[in-house]
This record gives structure tokens, sequence and C-alpha cells, in this order.
């Protein structure tokens, strides 16, 4: 695949969207500290340090923290670092220092009079610091310097992100702490506000990842693209026939699949069986899709998804490469859906037919078989639309459409043996 070239609109936009983020995190900590019930933890620590050298302000201390960061991380990576990536996050640290000051003399007479007040402020603390988090995630030209630091000692030590963010965050306390009980009086920067805002933090950000996906692509509509650009590879061969079945939970589609694999004598995939050792020696560079489940919350879950979907989509696009097949779902209508030698089927069936289906292969009661159909009904289209950006069960996106319960599974399999047939007849 050929990378695309970013044009100068775009380079703009984007960095104007983390020059916001960068604001909406400065003003989001500063928020916090305002509060007067405990700050966000990553702030803690240049808060501190500012009441203790009262010479320097909040700003500077955030840029001193943020460059000393920046310098064991090149020094840890033995100056590995690209030097764009030095200076973008040497103008992110700076960038940080100076929106702190500015939000902190812009809120100098703030100060809740109320405990419910100062409540609110921890929350509006949060809800903006994830709204500049989201920003930069968006944007997508680098990473903030402790983000990048950490995320390179989480895969230093083999641990998941989110335990080692957390774990900062218990260190940044301890030593604010520290340095305040060891040379200050009193401070209100460690208090019960200091966890709030990280709940608060998550929360917004979760929220703001799952619901303003359109608005991302409003600013910066190629996102979108890139998303479909960088998965689908159609520079593959197209000499292999390749069958997928997609289908409504409930209707026997796995069942119907599986017997036309095995009337056709080709390889039969789905989430079952996409196992590695399938593939030759030659191929050991893929990692395993199902380690992708253990990913941590450190980026809500959409990442994590996205994630499992690019190796997903490798893979498919890898065995649709390989030899003719079979494959049931994981989105592989969607990945092949410019493979010229490929045939697009969706099964469905009649709900009635989908609850006495469930309940004779699960061994559950009706109310249990309806709420298991509505369950993965509504996770199939959730997940469909999320990393397809396309109505999953819609007509546009398949072949051939067919109701297993008016056939039966039987016949259904034979009527489809049938198109098949056809269908490779007319590429030969």
């Amino acid at each position: 695949m050929v990378e695309r070239k970013k044009t100068t609109s775009e380079i703009l936009r984007r960095y104007l969207t983390l020059l916001l983020g960068i604001l909406f995190c400065s003003l989001g900590t500063t928020i916090t500290i305002k509060s007067g019930i405990g700050a966000v933890p990553v702030i803690t620590v240049p808060a501190t340090l500012s009441l203790i050298f009262t010479n320097l302000s909040i700003g500077t201390w955030v840029i001193i923290c943020n460059l000393i960061l920046i310098l064991v991380h090149f020094a840890v990576r033995k100056r590995r670092l690209k030097k764009r990536i030095l200076l973008l996050q040497f103008f992110t640290a700076v960038a940080l220092g100076i929106f702190t000051d500015i939000s902190m003399d812009s809120l100098e007479g703030f100060a809740p009079k109320s405990y419910r007040g100062e409540l609110f402020a921890c929350m509006s603390g949060g809800f903006v610091l994830a709204g500049g988090l989201y920003l930069a995630r968006i944007a997508n030209v680098g990473r903030m310097p402790l983000e990048s630091f950490l995320k390179f000692i989480a895969k230093l030590w083999g641990k998941k992100y989110f335990l080692v963010r957390l774990l900062s965050d218990v260190i940044f306390a301890t030593v604010a702490g520290g340095l305040g009980a060891l040379l200050l009086e009193s401070h209100d920067l460690l208090r019960e506000g200091t966890v709030l805002t990280v709940f608060f933090t998550i929360i917004f950000l979760k929220f703001f990842s799952k619901s303003l996906r359109e608005f991302s692509y409003f600013i910066l509509p190629e996102n979108k693209e890139k998303k479909l650009s960088v998965i689908i590879d159609d520079s593959i061969s197209e000499s292999h026939f390749v069958l997928t079945v997609s289908h409504e939970y409930g209707s026997g589609g796995r069942t119907i699949a599986k017997r036309i694999a095995h009337e056709l004598n080709l390889p039969y995939y789905d989430r079952d069986v996409l196992q590695l050792q399938e593939l030759n020696q030659d191929e050991t560079s893929y990692r395993s899709i199902f380690d992708w489940s253990a990913v941590s919350f450190e980026d809500e879950g959409e990442k994590r998804d996205e994630e499992l979907y690019k190796i997903e989509a490798q893979f498919i696009q890898h065995i649709a490469a390989k030899d003719s097949c079979v494959i049931v779902g994981r989105l592989s209508n969607y990945v092949l859906q410019n493979h010229k030698n490929s045939l697009h089927i969706f099964i469905t069936a009649d709900e009635d037919e989908r609850i006495k289906r469930v309940m004779r292969k699960e061994g559950v009661d009706e109310d249990e078989a309806v709420e298991l159909i509505r369950k993965n009904t509504r996770e199939q289209e959730r997940h469909f639309q999320r990393l397809s950006e396309n109505k999953w069960g819609n007509g546009e996106n398949y072949d051939i459409m067919i109701k297993s319960s008016k056939y039966g599974v039987d016949r259904t399999a034979a009527i489809l043996l049938d198109l098949i047939k056809e269908f490779r007849l007319m590429q030969i």
C-alpha cells in the first residue's frame, strides 16, 4: 500500500487540533487546582514545586518536569528517538507550560464558595481535561511527553499501559505529598478531588471517544479515509475464490458456512479457528489475534477494537491471497469489498426460528434466548458501524441475502452452493 501524502490543509488542521487539545489540557488541570479539593495527579508535582520555589510559576515547572521526562526517555531509548518526535514533544512541553500560566492568570479570582461548588469545579476540570486529551488523540501527530514515556515503560516492562499510568499517578501524588509535608505547612493539592478528577477524566474521555466520532470526522475527514486506506489492500492476489458469510445470531449461518466449505473442499475460518498456527513458518510476524483482548483501558476500548480489527483485516487479506476459502464474520465482507473473485453472503432468519435455535444450541429458556439474540445483535450492529461506517445487514454490502428459516439449513446450503458454483463458472 502507498502511504497517502498529507496536504498542507490537513497538516495545519492536525496541528491546530493538537494545540487546542494542549490548551484544554492546561485549562482542565488548572480548574482542578482551583477546585480546592485536590488537583489531578499529573499537575501535583509542578504545583507543589511552585509553592516551594515561589520565584518560578507552575507553568515553568510544568515545562521543566516535561523536559526532564523527555531527556530521560531520550537517554533510556539510547538516543533512538526521531528528531521530529523530540521537537514535537519539546513544543508540547513548552505549550503546556505557557497555557498553564495563562489559565492560572485567567482564573486568578476563581474560588468555589461551597463544597458543592468545589465538587462541580473538580468535575468540570475532568471534563475539560478529557476534551483536551481527546483532541490531542484525534490530531494524531504525536503524543504528550508523559504519555510517550509511559507507553515506552509499559512496553519495556511488558505491562499494560493503564497499570503503568496508574502507578505514575500514585508516584506523582506521593512525591507531591512528601515535598509538601517536608517543606510546606499545608496545601489543598492532595485531597479527595485528586482521585475524583482521574475518575471524571476517564468517564468523560470514554464518552467523547464514543459520541464525538462524527465531530472528529468533520474537522479531520482524513481520519475516516485513513481507517479504510490503511486496512484494505487492493494489491492482494485475486486468483483465489473467497466466500464471506455474515449472519444473524441464531440463523444457523455458521452451520451453513461449514457445510458449504465441506462440499467445496475449502478451508473454513471463523472467530474460533482464526489461529496463527495455520500459517506457514514465514508468517510468524503476525501477532495472535486474541492477545488483543487483554489490551488495557488506556484507549477506552475503542483503540483496542481498532487494533484488533487491523490485525484481523491483515490476517483475512493474507489468507485470501494464499488460497480459496470460506470466512465467517469478522467484517470480512468489508475488508474484501474490492476483491473481484469474492462472493459476500448474508444469512438471516425469522425471530421465532432464531429463538428456537438459540434455545436448542445454548440450552436456555425462551426469555434468555431473546436476551442473547438482542445482545448479540446490538454488538454486531455497533461493531460493524463503528469500524466500517456502514450499517450492518444493509443489502448494499452483500451479493446475496437469504432467509434460512424459509428453506431450512440444509436447503439454504444447497441453494447457496448452486449460486456459488454458477458464480465461479462466470469467473473462468
